[in-house]
This record gives structure tokens, sequence and C-alpha cells, in this order.
């Protein structure tokens, strides 16, 4: 009796997934079907199939807005941000994780009761503080995404853990100083940690839109979230709902591939680190 209850619990949460893994995927879906239609199409029947594939709003999508422009700046600012806090997180994880100083504890408390304030909490202090240092701008943004502090920093903090310091002795008896032995010997060896916190940041930059609506004041500057806010307005006036669906393809297709191709490396960098722990 138990055994069949199990099971039919299990089946219940499987259908309930299912159920909700939809309702996430038909949007999309819909969205890249309409991506394809004419302008007369769309607004005949939103929920049929497109008579034939329209690529012109793809091609518009590109040449009649500034999509381009939003892509490269999302680009850099996403590669930029991404190694940056790639680094610093490290840095930081491997400091607080393998060397014991007066304060280190508090600063490991803090990061963890840091995590517990919603960013709405720290908006006021954070937009004075950047509008008096002259920060709005790419720079700006930059900086703030370079912070060492936070949940990629516990991630590389987990497997420095895990790691023997005899392996730095080793280094320590062959001649080698501190920044040695973290750069050659212990960030090589959380290779798993790096490509797992790299990408799923890079995905978080590349879609955030809150910070960059607020730093960005170039119109010029703007990345593709932020860019495509703008574009919905235009064509809202435009009434081109086609050309913004394809933007809105061309937007999300980079974070699509990344994790399609890399989420196995994504799942078995935080097993590992969650192991190590």
């Amino acid at each position: 009796m138990k055994g069949s209850f199990g099971r039919i619990t299990i089946v219940i949460i499987e259908i309930l997934l299912m159920i909700y893994t939809i309702s996430l995927i038909f949007p999309f879906l819909w969205i890249v079907n309409n991506s394809f239609k004419t302008v007369a199409e769309f607004y005949k029947n939103i929920w049929n199939l497109p008579g034939k594939l329209q690529i012109v709003n793809y091609i518009n999508a590109l040449k009649e807005t500034n999509m381009l422009s939003y892509f490269i700046n999302s680009i850099i600012i996403t590669v930029i941000g991404t190694v940056s806090q790639v680094i610093f997180s490290a840095s930081t994880a491997y400091v607080l994780a393998k060397y014991k100083f007066k304060g280190s504890s508090l600063i490991f408390a803090m990061t963890v009761s840091g995590l517990l304030i919603p960013s709405v909490g720290t908006l006021a202090p954070m937009y004075v503080f950047m509008r008096n240092t002259h920060l709005f701008n790419a720079l700006g943004l930059l900086i703030l995404y370079a912070s060492g502090m936070g949940t990629n920093m516990l991630i590389f903090y987990s497997f420095f853990k895990g790691i023997s310091w005899s392996y730095a002795e080793a280094a320590f008896m062959d001649g080698a100083n501190h920044w040695t032995v973290f750069w050659k010997v212990m960030f090589p060896m959380s290779k798993g940690a790096t490509i797992a916190v790299a990408i799923i940041t890079s995905i978080t930059l590349w879609n955030d839109y809150f910070m960059p609506s607020i730093l960005l004041t170039n119109p010029k500057r703007l990345t593709i979230a932020v860019g495509l806010k703008a574009l919905q307005m235009q064509q809202q006036y435009a009434a081109s709902w086609t050309t913004l669906f394809a933007a809105v393809v061309i937007a999300s297709l980079p974070t699509i591939l990344i994790y399609v191709f890399f989420q196995d490396k994504i799942s078995k960098g935080f097993l590992m680190g969650g192991l190590k722990e």
C-alpha cells in the first residue's frame, strides 16, 4: 500500500512539473511562431502557423532598430563582467577558505547575511553612491558586476575548502609565492566551479534589466535587455509586433544555446561544490 501511494505521489509530481514546464516553454514557442508571420497574418489570427516563413522580420529587427548595437554592447558588458566576477569571486573565496586572519569569519558571516537582504533594500544607498561618484555609465555597471561577494563567492569557497592545502605547501617548497600558488595551483583545480559560475553569471548578466536600466543613461550604450524595452515602445506605436517578436528571439538565442550546450557542466559544477563542502 505504501509503495503504491509513493508511486502515485511521484506521478502526480511529475505531471505538475510537466504542466509547469509547458507553461514556461509555450509563450516562447508562441513568440517564435509569430515572429515568422507578416503583420497581416498576425492580426488575422495569433494562433495559426505562418503561411510562409518570413525572415524579413529578423532582418528588420537588425537593420531598422538598434538591435545590433544593443547586441554588441551586451556581449562586451557580459564578457567583461563575467571574467571580472569570476576572478574577484575566486580570489575572495580562496583567501577566506585557506587563510585564517582576524576578521575572516566576520567577513564570511557578513557575506552570507548579505544574501538575505533584498536588492531593493540596497537600491537607495547604491543609487546615491553611484551618482556622487559619477558612475552612471558602463564603467559603473561593470564595477558593480565585478563584486567578489555573493553566491559565486560561496560556490568557490565550497571548492577551495575541499582542496587539500598540501598542494600549496608543495608549491611553497618549490619557491612559489602566495600569488603563484593561487593562479598556478589552486585556481586551475577549481575548474568545475569556474565553468559553472561563468556560465550562470554570463546568462544572468545578459538578461539583467534592472541595473543597466538605472546606470546606462547613454541611448547608444544600452544592453539588449534595456533595448528590448525601448523597442517595445517603438513597435507599440508602429503596430509591428512581429518585428518585436523577432528581436525577442534574437535576444534569447545566446542564453538558450549556452544553457543547452553547457547544462551538464553547470549541474556537475554545482554538485561537485556541494559534495566538497
